[in-house]
């Protein structure tokens, strides 16, 4: 039986320009970082880490984050400034809306905002 959703991570090859960006962008609290090889953030219930290629189980594949935010307007606002790619709107009715974009490294990010009550 699965514990739990340990963490989530991206192969980036720059760590700092990365690591910048999700402090940044989104304020997330760095939990740890060992040097140029991982930097492990709390995203909550699940942590969001970056790794190097060296410390990745595959370079095959990929994963995407999907991250809740309140205000959606303001977090593209961030992500334009950022030099983030937006890559696709969607407008999920009254489940509510994201938006995917490219980071800085250029891996899939989506950003999820629930309807208004």
């Amino acid at each position: 039986m699965l514990k739990r959703v340990q963490s989530v991570y991206y192969v980036v090859k720059d760590m700092s320009r990365a690591v910048d960006f999700y402090q940044n962008v989104f304020g997330m609290k760095l939990k740890f970082r060992d040097g140029d090889k991982w930097a492990q953030f709390d995203g909550g219930n699940v942590s969001v880490a970056l790794s190097s290629a060296e410390e990745s189980a595959s370079m095959e594949g990929g994963a995407v984050v999907a991250l809740e935010v309140d205000d959606m307007a303001a977090y593209e606002a961030k992500l334009r400034a950022a030099g983030a790619v937006v890559i696709q709107r969607r407008d999920m009715g009254s489940h509510g809306s994201v938006v995917a974009f490219r980071d800085t490294e250029g891996n899939i990010v989506q950003l999820f905002a629930k309807a208004p009550q």
